[in-house]
């Protein structure tokens, strides 16, 4: 499943991102090289679905 990302809030070195395919999703970060696999864990974990089964596209 594609995900596509885009930074919500990024302040004091907090990313908020939003998921757009799964708007209940909140997911934090603190370095964008940290987003795919951030997103894939927590898609993941609400899912009940394997990490491999998403693909995350980062948005700006």
């Amino acid at each position: 499943m594609r995900l596509t990302v885009k930074i919500r809030k990024a302040t004091d070195g907090r990313l908020d991102l939003q998921i757009l395919e799964m708007p209940e999703l909140e997911v934090v970060v603190q370095k964008f090289k940290e987003i795919p696999a951030a997103v894939t864990d927590a898609a993941a974990s609400l899912t009940g679905r394997p990490t491999d089964d998403f693909e995350v596209e980062v948005g700006y």
